[in-house]
C-alpha cells in the first residue's frame, strides 16, 4: 500500500515547501552557527542542541570554538580540559563521543570532516538526524534531517498520529527536501549587517529547508501550544484546519517523576571532600561533592542516618532545593557533616582547584551557594 504523504499533489507540497523557504529567509533566528558552513562547527552545534535549548547553547559554542576551532584541536585536547567546557550542558557522553569522533576523522580523513552522508553516519555519537542536519546545511545536500520537532510539524500537517520519528515522517521530509534543492537560495534577512536584504547572507536551498523545519517545531508549531495563526504552511495542514479532531493534537506534559538527594558537605583545613565519578558512571569523569539518593518514602528525620561514611553537624540541613534533570525531579537536601573513617572515594581540594575541575551541575550549584553565601544557612 502507498504511503499516504503520496496522496498529497505535488503541486500542494511544491507551495508548501516554497512558503517554508520564504518564512524561514524572513524570521530565522540570528544563531551564530547560521553564520558559517564550516561542517565541524555545525557538527558542533548540533551535538550541544540535542536535549538543550538554544539559548543555553549560544555561549557554550562560541566558547568551544574559540578554544577548540577545528576536528584537530579537538582530538588531541585533554578530556578534563573537554569536560570543564561541556560542563553545566548535561548529557555528559556527548563530549566523549564528540572527541572519540574527532580522533577518527584526523585519523581517516586527516583532519578533513568527511562530505559524504554515510561515512558522516559511521562516526561515533552521530545518528540519522545529525548526519543529515550536517550533509544538508554545511554541503547542502538534499537528504532529510528528522528530530523531534521535525516529526511533530509533518505528522501535524498530515493529520497523522504524534508519535516517535518514523518512516512516515522521514519520507516526507525526504520527497520535500528534494523539491527544495530545485528552489533559489534563501538569504537571511535577520542576519543582514546592515539590515539591507542584498547584504543577507545566503543559505542553499537544502539547508534552508531542514533548517526552517526545525525552526518551526521550535518557534511555532511547539507541543503543546501550536501557533497556528502565524504558521508559514497551516493553509494546507489538517491540524490548523481541525485542531479539535485531528489526530496530531498536542500531547498532555508528561508528569514528572519525584526522588531524592542527600549531598553531604564535609570541610578540612579549607578543602572540600570531593570524588571523581567513573567515566562508566553517568556524569563520567566530572567530580562532586559525596551525593547519595534515598528512598522517597524516607522521612527528613532519618535521611541524614542513611549513609554509614558521613555524621551531620546539624540536626537540620543547611539548605534544601530543587534539582531537575530530564523528567526527574530531584528535592535534595544539603548537610554539613564530618568525616566517619576513610572514604575510599573521596579527595580533598581545594576551591581553586574546585573552580578549574568540571563539576556536576548539581554539585557546582551547591557550592556557588555556599561560597556565594545565598540561600538559608
Amino acid at each position: 500500500m502507498a504511503p499516504t504523504y503520496c496522496c498529497v499533489p505535488k503541486s500542494v507540497a511544491r507551495a508548501t515547501v516554497c512558503a517554508l523557504l520564504s518564512w524561514f529567509g524572513r524570521e530565522a533566528r540570528d544563531l551564530p552557527w547560521r553564520r558559517t558552513h564550516d561542517p565541524y562547527a555545525i557538527w558542533v552545534a548540533e551535538v550541544m542542541l540535542q536535549q538543550t535549548r538554544v539559548k543555553t547553547v549560544v555561549s557554550y559554542w562560541q566558547r568551544w570554538m574559540q578554544h577548540l576551532p577545528d576536528v584537530t584541536a579537538l582530538a588531541h585536547a585533554r578530556p578534563e580540559f573537554l569536560r570543564k567546557l561541556w560542563e553545566g550542558l548535561g548529557y555528559y557522553r556527548r563530549v566523549e563521543l564528540l572527541q572519540r569522533a574527532a580522533r577518527i576523522i584526523v585519523k581517516q580523513y586527516h583532519g578533513r570532516f568527511p562530505r559524504q552522508w554515510d561515512e558522516i553516519l559511521a562516526l561515533p555519537g552521530v545518528g540519522r538526524y545529525t548526519a543529515g542536519a550536517i550533509s544538508s546545511i554545511a554541503y547542502n545536500l538534499a537528504v532529510p534531517a528528522v528530530d523531534g520537532n521535525v516529526s511533530r510539524v509533518l505528522r501535524r500537517w498530515l493529520g497523522r498520529p504524534l508519535g516517535k520519528q518514523d518512516a512516515l515522517a522521514w519520507a516526507v521530509a525526504e520527497r520535500w527536501v528534494k523539491l527544495a534543492a530545485r528552489c533559489p537560495p534563501v538569504r537571511l534577512l535577520r542576519l543582514s549587517p546592515s539590515g539591507q536584504p542584498a547584504d543577507a547572507p545566503v543559505c542553499p536551498p537544502c539547508s534552508a529547508f531542514n533548517q526552517a523545519l526545525m525552526e518551526l517545531g521550535a518557534t511555532v508549531c511547539l507541543p503543546f501550544k501550536p501557533l497556528c495563526t502565524v504558521c508559514p504552511i497551516q493553509q494546507h495542514c489538517a491540524y490548523a484546519r481541525s485542531p479539535a479532531t485531528c489526530a496530531g493534537a498536542p500531547q498532555r506534559r508528561p508528569s514528572s517523576i519525584k526522588r531524592r538527594l542527600v549531598v553531604w558537605v564535609v570541610q578540612r583545613r579549607g578543602r572540600y571532600l570531593v570524588r571523581q565519578r567513573s567515566l562508566q558512571e553517568c556524569n563520567g569523569g566530572f567530580w562532586e561533592l559525596p551525593t547519595f539518593e534515598i528512598p522517597e518514602e524516607t522521612s527528613d528525620a532519618l535521611a541524614p542516618s542513611t549513609c554509614k561514611w558521613f555524621e551531620p553537624l546539624k540536626a537540620k540541613p543547611l539548605y534544601q532545593l530543587t534539582h531537575h534533570i530530564t523528567r526527574y525531579r530531584y528535592h535534595v537536601q544539603v548537610y554539613p557533616a564530618k568525616l566517619k573513617g576513610n572514604w575510599p572515594a573521596g579527595r580533598w581540594l581545594t576551591t581553586a582547584q574546585l573552580a578549574a575541575r568540571p563539576m556536576t551541575r548539581l554539585s557546582r550549584k551547591v557550592l556557588d551557594r555556599l561560597l556565594t553565601g545565598r540561600g538559608p544557612a
